[in-house]
């Protein structure tokens, strides 16, 4: 089985099974015993898939069934080896301080061939393998560690012998979730089909997505851009499929011609940057490896023999002859001011780069593309030499934008005003018609920055109308992900409520400064060592673009908007949105869950973790009725470096107030609320190392908890980039006893990107209510844990939790409601009583309404022969709202699992692929 059997089993559930012929004699009790086995893991066949399986060969069969059960153990972290340190896990010690006053004593006292300092007996102290420490058997039991019952790292077991937990067998539970299997019989097509839906895809991909696309690009389509279609919306999903496409040595044929059609997709300086960068292996997003102070807090704990893990920049290699004479050449026909602001906005990319294109060689050929790089690097050049002609020209031909400044010695170097300068200018000036005559040349920044200059022009109705025309003028070439972005931020934007100023000298400094000034704005609070406002208080959150997403919070100050101004803009937006949409096929009937209005649109996927369930940022998930959730988190160490994570959770009250914590520092929590399996500080592989965490509701209840935040750190200050193999996750157990047990996995995530702690989820215990964060934190130094993070763990929780539940961003109600009000002629929207109601077509806001009611006014009627538009948040929800006999063509949007037969399943993130019309 090869790598795009892989993607189309996980991405589509579809197996692409070789031909069969005659039925052996044990076909049927055979492909029984598989079922079974598959069953167990939450995956079953289909008809056809299980029909095909009885005509295949003993051996064929055995290759596809153990490669399916590998796949199904790899989807939930079953093919690893779980082994926490105490083996007994949950039944941990009852006082694990008075354990951790006696692995203190035994670290600072005990010497070799000396009895033992606890009990006194000889003979039964011996040292382990790596740490050398001194344990006494009797003291601590062999059978109860499965690593050095002192320090936890693993070694080659010459004391404590590393064993499976004590249990027979694969535990029989009833899965939470569930994956229907498929037969395919033309993957190639099916792969093309995925492949195509990907690179049109709106936004960025992830890394997971990224990887299934160059796998499907290299089963369709190796060294080819002639499949791709007229405009591919996102800029680095085009620049990886142009690096992808380029062949690693010049002297191969093909290479002129595919470095031509590669040239001809790039329309900025910023896409030739991204596909060069690709091409030297590094992020397509142009996004480099942060870098931290080398002083950070605890950093003296660090040992003298553990060097600093970092995430290397990736090194520009020698780029083909032709490669750079094609870059240079393509710079060069930009215009100058354009191309010196795009240089800008990543410089330390450009600058590597430059070391391999060499501009200033060509400046004669290329003029206007080394004076960027002059302008960009501040190089001084001799007036009289090709440089220095070509920065005299470049100032002659744009007075207003190109400076340059002449220097002793007859040298000259150059300055390029930026657009961005010129708007902010005119912003700072309160100086609106300039700044929205400036901004209508570039509409997707005028949209992004629609607020501001709603607020700047509140006081002139004309200057108002001057910003809602233009913006409705330029709405039909913002890209789809902009607009809906603008619509969800003025979500009741009229009911906006500024925070009070807690010096009234601040208030006058923002005065004296001007609208346009942001100034730092303190409060009152009691504890002052923490930045940013209370939970509760109205304030603003940020995601800074990077390769995670980390979070930034400042108080909300901005004046409310005048309520026909954002019913003008939601409006505009609606009524394009909705126009695009149109020029898609239609469906007989659209039916929409209700409850999509609590599911966030999704946003920056390609920093987000690769996931079992595949919730998006923010999202809200009901546990039900159970009463533990399992946390668990497996890894291994790095090819020369020791890793250290610990699992840890923080639990605060209603009011966001810190409680108390459970990590390897305190194993328990209210006795029996939280239970940690042990801190493992090294992970050798391949069984690596596994740390659990059970938290009990009720318990947790009872002990004044409302939030419990669950946080992955990397202790010993390794970036999860650096990680060869790790995964976390969460399970609902049915039997506490068994420890880890594949079929009750709910989610599972990878640890991935520069980072050192990630915060995935957020619990509000009473009401067994999971959302997604999936957040990364700020983390230098070294010693990372939970202990010193609390009151600032709460607040970034507290920022997640109130921003998502707010409504500050689109939802795929949104979403949904854009394409069924033109799409369909019928809508249904559907709620979880079995009620439904039906909204007037073409009227996306109708249907958010009618998502608000409990319940709709009627029962829907069967859907038979029906070509039908469905958006549901999981299968269950889909065949109670549309039913099981779909017609052909029917589409289907899920936010959890994967729709089979007879529907084509659609990832939510394609429903925002609505380019711009003509």
């Amino acid at each position: 089985m090869d790598a795009l059997a892989t993607v189309l089993v996980r991405r589509l559930s579809r197996v692409s099974l070789p031909a069969g012929g005659e039925v052996p004699e044990d076909a049927v009790p055979w492909v029984s015993t598989l079922e079974a086995d598959l069953a167990e893991r939450g995956w079953l066949l289909d008809a056809r898939l299980r029909a095909r399986f009885t005509e295949l060969t003993a051996h064929t069969r055995m290759l596809w069934a153990d490669w399916l059960l590998a796949l199904a153990d790899e989807w939930t972290g079953a093919d690893r080896q779980h082994l926490p340190l105490y083996r007994q896990f949950p039944d941990t010690p009852a006082e694990p301080e008075a354990v951790f006053v006696n692995r203190l004593l035994a670290e600072l006292f005990q010497a070799p061939d000396a009895p033992c300092v606890l009990c006194g007996d000889y003979g039964d102290v011996n040292p382990v393998s790596p740490c050398g420490h001194l344990v006494c058997a009797p003291c601590f039991d062999p059978a109860h560690y499965t690593a050095c019952a002192i320090c936890g790292r693993r070694g080659d077991g010459s004391f404590l012998r590393v064993a499976k937990p004590s249990r027979s067998g694969r535990p029989k539970s009833d899965p939470v979730r569930w994956k229907r299997l498929t037969l395919d019989e033309t993957p190639k097509a099916t792969a093309v089909r995925l492949r195509d839906d990907l690179v049109v895809r709106p936004t960025a991909l992830n890394e997971a997505d990224a990887a299934d696309l160059r796998t499907l690009i290299e089963a369709t389509a190796l060294r080819k851009l002639d499949w791709l279609p007229d405009t591919v919306p996102a800029r680095e999903t085009l620049a990886l499929v142009l690096a992808w496409a380029l062949p690693p040595a010049a002297r191969l044929s093909a290479y002129p011609e595919i470095l031509r059609q590669a040239v001809a997709r790039w329309t900025t300086a910023t896409d030739a940057a991204r596909c060069l960068w690709a091409y030297s292996g590094g992020d397509a997003g142009l996004i480099l490896p942060r870098r931290e102070p080398s002083d950070g807090p605890d950093e003296g704990w660090r040992p003298w023999h553990e060097p600093k893990v970092t995430v290397a920049v990736p090194r520009v290699g020698p780029l083909p002859r032709a490669m750079r004479r094609a870059v240079l050449a393509f710079l060069d026909g930009l215009d100058l001011p354009t191309l010196a602001e795009d240089l800008a906005r990543h410089p330390k990319v450009w600058k590597r780069l430059a070391e391999r294109l060499h501009p200033f060689e060509q400046a004669g050929t290329h003029p206007r593309a080394a004076v960027a790089f002059a302008a960009l690097r501040q190089t001084r050049t001799p007036i009289d030499g090709l440089l220095g002609f070509a920065v005299a020209e470049a100032a002659a031909e744009h007075p207003d934008r190109v400076v340059p400044t002449y220097h002793p010695g007859g040298l000259v170097s150059v300055r390029v005003r930026t657009f961005a300068s010129l708007v902010e200018a005119a912003v700072a000036a309160d100086d609106v018609v300039t700044a929205t005559a400036l901004l209508a040349g570039r509409p997707g920044d005028l949209w992004r920055r629609l607020d501001h200059l709603l607020r700047l022009a509140a006081d002139d109705p004309d200057a108002t109308e001057l910003v809602l025309d233009t913006a409705v003028q330029t709405a039909a070439r913002v890209s789809p992900t902009v607009l809906a972005g603008a619509f969800a931020e003025l979500h009741d934007r009229d009911a906006t409520v500024a925070v009070r100023l807690a010096h009234a000298q601040v208030a006058a400094q923002v005065a004296a400064r001007g609208k346009a000034r942001q100034v730092v704005v303190r409060y009152e609070h009691p504890t002052p060592e923490l930045r940013g406002p209370l939970p509760g208080t109205p304030r603003r959150t940020f995601f800074p673009k990077g390769d995670v997403v980390r979070t930034w919070t400042e108080p909300e100050y901005r004046k409310r908007l005048a309520a026909t101004t954002v019913t003008q803009v939601r409006t505009a937006v609606d009524v394009e949105l909705t126009r695009r949409a149109a020029g898609q096929e239609r469906f007989d009937v659209a039916v929409i869950d209700a409850a999509l209005g609590g599911v966030p649109a999704p946003s920056r996927e390609r920093a987000g973790s690769e996931q079992l369930a595949g919730w998006p940022r923010g999202s809200f998930r009901a546990l039900g009725e159970a009463d533990v959730l399992r946390l668990f988190l497996h890894w291994t160490d790095g090819p020369t470096f020791r890793v250290d994570l610990d699992l840890s959770c923080a639990f605060y009250n209603a009011d966001w107030e810190e409680v108390g914590h459970c990590d390897y520092t305190r194993l328990r929590f209210g006795k029996r609320a939280a239970i940690h399996s042990g801190d493992l500080t090294s992970a050798p592989p391949p069984g690596g190392a596994t740390e659990y965490l059970d938290l009990d509701r009720a318990a947790l209840h009872a002990a004044g908890v409302t939030w419990a935040v669950p946080v992955v750190f990397s202790y010993n200050d390794v970036p999860f980039e650096a990680l060869t193999a790790a995964f976390a996750g969460f399970s609902l157990p049915l039997d506490r006893k068994t420890q880890f047990d594949p079929a009750r996995v709910l989610q599972r995530f990878t640890l991935r990107g520069d980072a050192k702690a990630l915060l995935p989820m957020i619990l509000r215990v009473e009401t067994g209510t999971v959302m997604w964060a999936d957040a990364s934190l700020t983390s230098p130094g070294y010693a990372h844990r939970v202990g010193n993070r609390g009151p600032r763990l709460g607040r970034v929780a507290a920022d997640l939790w109130e921003h998502f539940d707010n409504g500050k961003r689109a939802s795929l109600l949104d979403l949904v409601a854009w394409h069924a009000a033109a799409r369909a002629d019928r809508v249904l929207v559907a709620y979880a009583d079995g009620t439904a109601a039906e909204v007037p077509t073409g009227s996306a806001e109708a249907i958010r309404a009618a998502a608000l009611l409990p319940s709709g006014s009627m029962r829907p009627g069967p859907l038979s022969g029906c070509r039908i538009l469905a958006a549901a948040t999981g299968p269950d929800r889909l065949t109670a709202y549309a039913g099981p006999d779909a017609a052909p063509g029917s589409v289907a949007v899920l936010v959890d699992g994967i729709a089979g037969p007879p529907w084509t399943a659609l990832a939510a993130a394609d429903l925002a692929a609505l380019p711009p019309l003509p």
